[in-house]
């Protein structure tokens, strides 16, 4: 555990997040379990990521046993799904292995996990925007995905929320109306290039292994304790994988979307 946290900070300073300490290690990975990917050949971890039973973590523990508690305050709506979820977070692959499939492969080593797990339905957890990126990065980003893949009913209160002022949002919203996902991000791309970001890895890889309505973002949290990092809450229903996904991280050992099946998740 001692290098987990080691790499983890290391690599998490790298995008300007992190603790600031000599490792980001916390009370939270005593009782959640770490996916951890190893190269046998050089001997060294590559990457990892930190998954809680939802269930029963609250039910030993309290909300207060889920590390997004101290982000976020979940609604009922949300609550009602615990016996069904898992929480996920804490994702990184070392520096030496990035551009490698390296996040791909922890990805089949969650298909893994779940097919063992045939119960759970929803995912979530938080996925981070450094603070590094200019403030119009942010907005931007926020802007969009609150657009796109955001939700009409309120499932989580932010507890340091990200604000974006009235006059801003106004401008926003003339570029990123909201009626063209595709083209819009699109756009999104060509203008974080030119202010010298990208569109976060996660954010990316949650929102593209789902069909629409499959992977939603609850809100967005500023983080002072992982250098001031906005934390976005996603949630993932595993019933709207997209089937070529599914195939690939999960085979035929999980649920199966039936015909027609609904989603709590619905369109902002």
């Amino acid at each position: 555990m001692r290098e987990l946290g080691r790499l983890r900070e290391v690599t998490f300073r790298q995008v300007g997040e992190g603790t600031g300490k000599r490792r980001d290690v916390d009370a939270f990975d005593a009782w959640y379990r770490h996916i951890v990917l190893w190269d046998e050949v050089a001997l060294q971890v590559m990457g990892a990521y930190r998954v809680g039973d939802v269930a029963s973590i609250v039910a030993k523990r309290g909300a207060e046993g889920l590390y997004s508690h101290g982000l976020f305050a979940a609604e009922e709506g949300l609550r009602a799904h615990y016996a069904q979820s898992l929480e996920l977070g804490r994702s990184f692959v070392q520096p030496r292995y990035q551009g490698l499939r390296a996040l791909e492969y922890l990805w089949y080593g969650i298909g893994a996990y779940l097919r063992t797990r045939p119960d759970i339905r929803y995912l979530f957890g938080p996925v981070s925007i450094s603070a590094d990126y200019p403030l119009e990065a942010r907005e931007l980003l926020i802007h969009f995905y609150r657009r796109h893949f955001g939700v009409p009913e309120r499932l989580c209160v932010p507890r340091q929320p990200f604000v974006i002022p009235e006059a801003r949002e106004a401008a926003l919203s003339a570029l990123v109306p909201g009626t063209d996902c595709a083209g819009e991000f699109r756009l999104l791309k060509r203008r974080l290039a030119e202010l010298g970001v990208a569109v976060p890895t996660l954010y990316k890889q949650y929102t593209e292994l789902c069909e629409p309505g499959g992977a939603r973002f609850l809100g967005f949290n500023v983080d002072p304790a992982f250098a001031g990092c906005v934390d976005g809450l996603v949630l993932v229903d595993l019933l709207r994988l997209k089937p070529a996904k599914r195939a690939r991280y999960l085979g035929q050992g999980h649920i199966e979307a039936p015909e027609g099946g609904d989603t709590f998740l619905k369109s902002a």
